[in-house]
């Protein structure tokens, strides 16, 4: 049976077989066709403008002729007008060429293909999606329409334009504007029209999209600043300006004009700032007249108000407390029916009743009180002399209260521990930080004299460590770490007589410093042009970052451009000492003027400076001058730095500069040296100190070196900062007798300097000496630091060898900090500090 159905099966399949082989119907051709179609044709695409067009489903000996219509036809051109097939295609390139023209946004392309037969006869014409043309932007860049130069200010609008390139690219070009916190502000168009309605540092963007990709991007900062938004008037002579944040270090009386409609100068007599400085009362001379229009401008905005002085129809009385044991004059207003004061125009009688407890009223109409809580009632009548108006009184309570916080308050952040200059005329607080930097926070209150309040303590604190992490330092000056970007505030302590004082003031973290502005040591250089070796010019580079304030330059690129070409024989930029270097021998007399591009982290900034080169009149006068390639010497040590490079970076060459009619001539022998500072004498080696015997430097060259950081092995010795006084001795042209010059060098030392903090006044252990003590009670702060040794007062005895027993106290004069550094060539390099304590400890 099985075998039965296997020969079956055999022959169905193969009678299938045979079936499949007998002639059959034809399966129909399929029609050519057009493979694929372009809804955009960009010149300057990835394709560079070509674009291929393919017909499907033919046979060899057709033949396909190709046609363009449309708007757009001059701009698109086919390579062939005829294709032939290959295989079962043909294929056709379109070119498309604008050739600049702006007409050629979005013009309309057809492409036609039509099929002929091997006969040549038409077989079918075929037609593509129409297209339009577009250019894809390669750059779009924000014109600079003089904003660079102009201030920009709350309240007012700025419109930005931009350049798209090529100039006929078919982009949606969009603007934003972000603020320091990273949020989007509402205040730009996408037009890019700009009203900012506060002040900060914005980030204004130009895109160019095509549809929601991003094809090009430029961007520009820009810091808008307190403007005056409004003026109110308050008084028959009194105008109130109100300002956006506080103005008091944006203007002063001399900014303010008033005018009436008529043109007529209505003078200012004073200008009183409130106390967060947003708002500027300013007192006429004159009275302001009823129902006239008056225009207010500081100069930069100005804004239209109509007075209103009509008669008073209110007596108020706005005194409603006194501060205890102080005479405080009773204040009150006469409002109009606008709730202006008009006291100034309608004069009048006052008198007074009044019953005050623990207090009185005197003959000046001051209030006086003796007990803190008390109250009294005080009632006020005003009789005009215009009979027409009628008689008005008022009632009021007053209470005695405490003095008060003070209403006249400093809170900034600086760089520098050394409080900052308050009188300097631009000063201002600085409230705004840059995430990933440290600062140091100083405050002040002064009373209603003007002078500051010297308060017993200050203590200061973050709302949100997360934030800005703050440490109370000494000498009310606390030390911050801003961690992240966000609105935080600080909240200051402030203690007087046991009772405490709360300020708080917001502080915005806004994005990490980078560099913004540099600034040259002289802008203008007069140089030699004789060939004289080691002769060059030395132009300092210093940087700011956003904020205005200091920044460290690290590796950092430069560019050079001199009278506006991308030569620079005669400056180089040197990034070990960061400074200019002009070398000016051969050079032909003129004026050069460089540009010094530096970036850094991706920023970038410049400075501009003016090198005057002359030639030597041999017959001229000769003068002499010390002349050091660093006059002014940083003894910080940088990371960056090998130790190769550091121990040469910090020396000091000195030579004798001979000049004549004023112009570098030539380097003189130096004959002797003499270095003195503090009263003390100096050898070449600054680090060694000084000593009370002159070492006699003699000279036998025109250059001496000067080291003011020595390296011993790993152990790193600075000199003392300060002014050193060096002393030239030589023997001018031509003369027996020695000569005399003198010039001055400067150590300072930008270094974070270990700071000494007590952690607790008692050890949490036992300790064995005196150094183990101070190391148990005393923490370093700010570097890389540890205590290696301390000075106990009152003895000669190194502090690891004075003994203390349980219970004993010692107070330490002074620690010894030992800072580890390591240099870019791994190598570290540890430097010694004394530092000054001054602190009493306990051994437990």
């Amino acid at each position: 049976m099985r075998l039965h159905g296997k020969r079956l099966l055999a022959f169905v399949c193969a009678l299938a077989m045979m079936i499949s082989l007998l002639p059959g119907q034809a399966v129909a051709a399929a029609k050519p066709k057009l493979v694929k179609s372009y809804t955009s044709l960009y010149e300057n695409d990835t394709n560079k403008g070509v674009y291929t067009y393919t017909v499907k489903n033919l046979s060899k000996g057709q033949k396909v002729k190709w046609s363009v219509s449309g708007t757009g036809k001059s701009y698109a051109k086919f390579k062939k007008t005829t294709t032939t097939v290959s295989k079962t295609t043909s294929a056709n390139k379109l070119v498309i060429k604008t050739k600049g023209k702006n007409a050629a946004k979005n013009k309309t392309v057809l492409v036609t293909a039509k099929v002929y037969t091997k006969s040549g006869k038409l077989q079918c014409t075929l037609k593509a999606k129409t297209a339009k043309i577009k250019v894809r932007p390669t750059d779009i860049t924000i014109v600079d329409n003089g904003f660079s130069a102009e201030k920009f200010f709350v309240g007012k609008s700025y419109q930005f334009q931009y350049q798209v390139t090529p100039a006929n690219a078919t982009s949606s070009n969009v603007w934003t504007a972000m603020d320091e916190t990273g949020n989007y502000v509402k205040t730009m168009s996408k037009s890019g029209s700009f009203k900012p309605d506060k002040e900060g540092r914005y980030t204004i963007t130009v895109q160019a999209k095509i549809g929601s990709k991003v094809i090009a991007q430029d961007s520009t900062s820009i810091t808008v600043s307190t403007a005056m938004t409004g003026v109110e008037q308050t008084a028959a002579n009194k105008v109130v300006a109100c300002y956006s944040g506080n103005a008091k270090n944006l203007v002063k009386k001399e900014n303010f004009t008033i005018h009436n409609a008529a043109g007529a100068k209505i003078e200012v007599k004073g200008a009183d700032f409130s106390a967060d400085g947003t708002e500027v009362t300013l007192t006429t001379y004159d009275l302001l007249n009823d129902g006239t229009a008056y225009t207010v401008s500081d100069g930069q905005m100005t804004y239209t108000f109509t007075a209103s002085v009509g008669k008073p129809v209110e007596l108020k009385i706005l005194t409603t407390q006194v501060t205890v044991g102080k005479e405080t004059p009773i204040v009150y207003a006469l409002y109009d029916v606008n709730g202006v004061d008009v006291q100034a125009a309608y004069p009048g009688e006052i008198t007074y009743s009044e019953k005050i407890t623990n207090g009185y009223r005197t003959k000046d109409n001051k209030i006086y009180m003796t007990e803190e809580g008390t109250t009294g009632v005080l009632n006020m009548t005003y009789k005009s002399t215009d009979k027409s108006i009628p008689e008005l009184s008022d009632t009021a309570t007053i209470i005695c209260v405490a003095a008060s916080a003070a209403s006249n308050t400093n809170l900034t952040l600086t760089t520098s521990e050394t409080a900052p200059n308050y009188a300097a005329a631009d000063y201002a607080d600085c409230r705004t930080a840059a995430s990933g930097s440290n600062y140091y926070v100083h405050f002040r209150a002064l009373d209603a004299d003007g002078a500051e309040v010297k308060y017993d303590s200050v203590k200061f604190e973050s709302s949100d460590p997360d934030v800005l992490l703050i440490n109370n330092g000494k000498n009310n000056v606390a030390r911050a770490t801003a961690i992240k970007n966000g609105k935080v505030n600080i909240i200051v302590t402030a203690t007087y007589a046991k009772k405490d004082y709360t300020y708080s003031y917001e502080i915005t973290i806004s994005e990490p410093s980078y560099l913004s502005v540099l600034t040259a040591s002289q802008s203008q250089i007069t140089m030699s042009n004789v060939y004289v070796s080691g002769y060059k010019g030395y132009i300092n580079i210093d940087a700011k970052d956003q904020y205005g304030q200091p920044i460290d330059l690290n590796n950092e690129t430069a560019q050079i451009v001199e009278n506006g070409t991308n030569k620079a024989a005669m400056a180089a930029y040197d990034a070990a000492t960061d400074r200019l270097i002009i070398d000016a021998c051969g050079r032909a007399e003129g004026t050069y003027n460089y540009t010094l591009t530096l970036t850094m982290d991706g920023h970038q900034a410049a400075v501009n400076i003016t090198v005057v080169v002359q030639k030597p009149p041999y017959n001229g006068a000769s003068t002499y001058l010390i002349d050091m390639d660093n006059p002014v010497l940083d003894l910080a040590i940088s990371s960056n730095m090998t130790a190769e490079e550091l121990a040469a970076a910090k020396t000091v060459k000195v030579r004798l500069a001979e000049y004549r009619g004023g112009v570098f001539y030539n380097y003189v022998s130096i004959q002797s040296l003499k270095i003195t500072k503090g009263g003390q004498y100096y050898g070449l080696d600054l680090t060694k100190g000084g000593s009370s015997a002159d070492p006699k430097i003699a000279g036998s060259s025109s250059e001496l070196t000067l080291s003011a950081v020595s390296l011993d092995k790993n152990i790193c010795t600075k000199a003392q900062t300060g002014i050193y006084s060096l002393e030239l001795k030589f023997y001018p042209d031509g003369q027996a007798t020695l000569g005399t010059v003198t010039a001055y060098l400067e150590l300072e030392d930008s270094q974070a300097n270990p700071q000494i903090f007590v952690d607790r006044t008692v050890s949490s252990k036992t300790c064995k000496n005196a150094l183990e003590l101070a190391q148990n009670c005393l923490s370093v702060q700010g570097v890389n630091g540890e205590i290696t040794s301390c000075e106990v007062t009152g003895s000669n005895t190194t502090g690891a060898s004075y003994t203390v027993a349980s219970g004993d106290s010692v107070n330490i004069k002074s620690v010894s900090v030992q800072v580890t550094t390591t240099l870019s060539d791994q190598k570290t390099v540890v430097s010694n500090y004394t530092i000054a304590v001054g602190k009493t400890l306990k051994n437990q």
